[in-house]
């Protein structure tokens, strides 16, 4: 299938086991047009990846990987996953400069001290939507201060609600917070960056893409056209997991192409 994941651990995360060479041969082999490396940069103290990131390292791992790649026509991009740029601009700046990478992803993992992939946030709360709330608003916060060229997994606060027990399948935040879910995506659409259709929750119990339909709906809706595909994985047996499933929705809601990003720049590609 002539996909590029877009959004791919290596070894250069802590929490993910294979090196960017090994990933690439793999790649070859499943048919896919190419990868978008990404290593976590984080600096939240809580965070399990906090200050783990050696942009040194991870500069020779993407050369070795370009080497055993070369003359398979696999195209190789270098990236990081910061997480909260709009709250630690600084330290990612110390970390990698002097570093080029093609394209940077923006996540929010934490909203104030909650760790919005896990349970506990949302059990310690009488309403868990007031955090599905703050989670949007912080969302608008991250993108007005860009820096970045796609945002990761929207929505992603699902794992967490998932993980305590709580219904998802009727949740529809387009519905639920409407003027903060349209400000969002308004933002992606005015600054020119990439919406991620993240297919890892189709691998874990919410079954879900990042964002979901309505979301990628209004987007369209919006103007939006620029969307990423990845499947954010970190290691066997889900590498690569759902991209085919991630590329019929897309096609579904009216994208005919996806994007990956090479020195900052968006390369489209048909879906077919």
């Amino acid at each position: 299938m002539p996909i590029h994941d877009a959004h791919v651990h290596t070894s250069n995360s802590p929490d993910a086991d294979f090196p960017e060479s090994d990933l690439a041969l793999k790649a070859v082999d499943e048919g896919l047009a190419g990868l978008g490396f990404v290593a976590h940069v984080d600096y939240n103290p809580k965070d399990y990846c906090y200050a783990w990131f050696k942009p040194d390292r991870y500069d020779r791992s993407f050369d070795e990987a370009v080497e055993a790649a070369r003359g398979t026509g696999a195209t190789l991009c270098k990236g990081i996953e910061v997480g909260e740029p709009h709250r630690f601009s600084a330290e990612v700046d110390e970390a990698t400069g002097g570093h080029e990478y093609d394209f940077v992803i923006g996540a929010l993992h934490w909203v104030g001290d909650s760790l919005i992939l896990e349970k506990e946030p949302f059990l310690a709360l009488q309403d868990p939507l007031e955090l599905v709330e703050e989670y949007y608003r912080e969302s608008v916060q991250m993108v007005e201060s860009s820096g970045f060229e796609a945002i990761a997994h929207v929505g992603i606060f699902r794992r967490g609600m998932r993980q305590a027990g709580l219904a998802i399948d009727e949740l529809d935040e387009t519905r639920l917070f409407p003027e903060l879910v349209r400000g969002l995506l308004e933002g992606l659409v005015a600054r020119g960056i990439a919406l991620e259709l993240n297919t890892s929750g189709l691998r874990r119990e919410e079954r879900v893409t990042y964002p979901t339909p309505p979301v990628l709906r209004l987007y369209r809706e919006l103007g939006g056209q620029l969307v990423t595909l990845g499947s954010d994985s970190h290691r066997d047996p889900w590498l690569f997991y759902g991209l085919e499933e991630g590329s019929q929705l897309l096609r579904a809601e009216s994208f005919d192409r996806a994007v990956y990003f090479k020195s900052g720049e968006a390369i489209p590609y048909d879906l077919g």
